[in-house]
């Protein structure tokens, strides 16, 4: 099989998603071929420099006014004014379609909205005829995941594919599998092997976290729960790509061990032996956490997606919610403290769990193009 991925560099979890199905695939079938292409990249870099830099910008210095966008755009029917300009501009991609046609591709998959945008519009006009699929990787359904020339629309659960139809989706071409996470997140871990191999202690474990970019009152964070939990308790915090925020962890004195680790490439196996976990309610991350039964308490949610994620995953019982930081020792404490509650979450956890969403993905395109 050929297989062409379109995906933006926007964050981590679009290209998470990516790279999870090209394993899974690779998984098998090693003789596959898949491409990841980062599409705008391709197209052009300076638009790209300039939206996604734009993007990653405003989400970290001024998030309330990409919400506003985000919520504008969110419309019934959808307004979508990215497709009158890529219908405008449809002649930029012409990079895209000698891709295409390079790759030769039995299917198109798209893990962010725009690509799947760009490509339609060389759909629409007849220069290729590929399936394309276009999958969701939150717990909402913004209408610009919907594309009408996309086959099918993949999304997390069930319980969200009310939501796909109300926003404009045929409901025969939603299908819900999950959001894509790496197959190792569908392993039984044995913990003690875990634990010896990482160094880590045999103890409860709250697990810290603020996405690939480190962001969020992560180091506030830590101190309170710090100050909650005592020995019998181990501290575990991820950093990502936020160097500056490792390095004062690291030189930080909080009167106990915590123990700090970078980007890495183990956060399943961190995952399945953690109790609790703080994080941003980032799409991948959650799925990944849900696939662990573990509980969440979610903070600093980017406004527009991450918000929408929130409250998907309170309302569905898997998480707490902190909105200011000055209240996250009380909630924190709450939860830590009520054994029954956090039997209640893994259950919920567990009711929403997609652990083998990209294989399940695999096996649904290779029955749809074979």
């Amino acid at each position: 099989m050929n297989i062409l991925i379109l995906s933006l560099d926007a964050g981590g979890g679009h290209f998470a998603a990516s790279n999870a199905l090209k394993t899974a695939f690779l998984q098998k079938d090693p003789q596959a071929k898949v491409e990841i292409v980062d599409t705008l990249k391709i197209i052009s870099p300076i638009l790209d420099k300039l939206a996604v830099g734009t993007y990653l910008k405003a989400i970290k210095t001024v998030p309330f006014i990409y919400g506003l966008v985000y919520d504008s755009t969110d419309k019934d029917p959808p307004t979508r004014f990215s497709k009158a300009i890529y219908e405008k501009f449809y002649f930029a991609f012409y990079k895209l379609y000698n891709i295409i046609s390079e790759l030769n591709p039995d299917v198109i998959i798209g893990t962010h909205p725009s690509p799947i945008d760009m490509v339609s519009q060389l759909k629409k006009r007849g220069n290729i005829n590929v399936p394309i699929i276009s999958i969701v990787t939150d717990f909402t359904i913004h209408p610009y995941w919907i594309n009408e020339y996309a086959d099918y629309i993949i999304v997390h659960h069930e319980n969200l594919v009310y939501e796909a139809v109300k926003k404009g989706a045929p409901g025969k071409k939603v299908i819900p599998l999950g959001i894509p996470i790496n197959p190792s997140f569908s392993i039984n871990y044995e913990k003690k092997e875990i634990l010896s191999e990482l160094n880590l202690e045999d103890k409860p474990t709250i697990l810290i976290m603020g996405g690939s970019l480190g962001l969020g009152n992560i180091e506030d964070i830590v101190e309170m729960v710090c100050h909650i939990c005592d020995e019998s308790y181990q501290i575990i915090v991820v950093t990502g790509k936020n160097k500056t925020l490792k390095k004062s962890l690291e030189e930080r004195n909080f009167g106990r061990k915590v123990v700090v680790f970078g980007f890495i490439s183990f956060i399943d196996k961190l995952m399945a032996i953690s109790d609790i976990l703080i994080t941003k309610p980032g799409g991948l991350t959650c799925a990944e956490a849900l696939s662990c039964k573990l509980p969440m308490i979610l903070i600093s949610p980017i406004p527009g997606q991450e918000e929408r994620n929130t409250f998907y995953l309170i309302n569905n019982g898997a998480a707490a919610y902190v909105k200011n930081i000055e209240s996250f020792d009380i909630v924190f404490n709450q939860i830590i403290n009520n054994p029954q509650r956090l039997e209640h979450m893994k259950l919920a956890c567990s009711f929403l769990a997609k652990p083998s969403s990209s294989n399940d993905i695999v096996e649904f395109i290779k029955g749809m193009v074979l």
